[in-house]
């Protein structure tokens, strides 16, 4: 993934993924994530962090039944491609 400089609001600049998110992601909730992991301050709790970041994938996942099916589906297949090698 390739990383770009964007100017932020108070004149300094932010990291985000060159590529821009697609309109039928959860851009905000992909942005945060992108945000906090690409510029991370120094004197931020990083236990903290993921916490909340996770906590929010969390949520998001699990207010879909759909997503939750797709996402479970998809860990089985990786499961079950990992112990047939």
């Amino acid at each position: 993934m390739e990383i770009r400089q964007k100017q932020s609001l108070d004149g300094g600049h932010i990291n985000l993924p060159s590529i821009s998110f697609k309109r039928y992601w959860n851009v905000d909730l992909w942005k945060e994530l992108f945000t906090k992991l690409l510029n991370r301050e120094r004197c931020e709790d990083d236990t903290e962090t993921l916490r909340k970041l996770r906590k929010s994938m969390e949520e998001y996942i699990c207010s879909d039944p759909k997503l939750m099916k797709k996402l479970n589906e998809l860990l089985v297949k990786q499961h079950v491609s990992l112990c047939s090698s």
